[in-house]
């Protein structure tokens, strides 16, 4: 096939199976609020608002009474990626009171936690694309 500008436009099997693929583990934001509900009950500095943009993600300084992270998420993998790190921070506090680093024991399991929840937003993808 031929587009006006004598351009050839092929789709590859492997494209197209690609494709298929990813539409078939359609990863949404209700996905992800779901996923991480939990955490986000538990934890206050930490809110999820949804704007007339997207959903966007803020944290809140208790101690400057203010906001100092508002993170822009116009796409359900950037609300994962935002909320994993916020997540991230908020078990680092918990486990270490912000008074020293992660242990490297530490480290291995706040990475596991994020895997599996990670794994738990493809899996619940996946079953609501089937």
């Amino acid at each position: 096939m031929q587009n006006t500008n004598e351009q050839s436009i092929l789709i590859s099997e492997k494209d197209l199976t690609a494709w298929k693929g990813a539409a078939e583990r359609m990863l949404t934001n209700e996905i992800v609020l779901k996923v991480f509900s939990d955490y986000l009950n538990r934890d206050t500095d930490f809110e999820v608002v949804l704007t007339s943009r997207g959903y966007t993600v803020m944290g809140f300084d208790c101690y400057r009474q203010d906001w100092n992270t508002v993170d822009f998420c116009p796409m359900p993998e950037d609300l994962l990626d935002s909320l994993l790190d916020a997540y991230e921070n908020f078990r680092m506090m918990e486990i270490t009171g912000g008074d020293r680093d992660l242990t490297e024991k530490e480290e291995a399991k706040l990475a596991k936690e994020r895997d599996a929840l990670t794994a738990l937003c493809e899996k619940e993808a996946a079953k609501c694309s089937s």
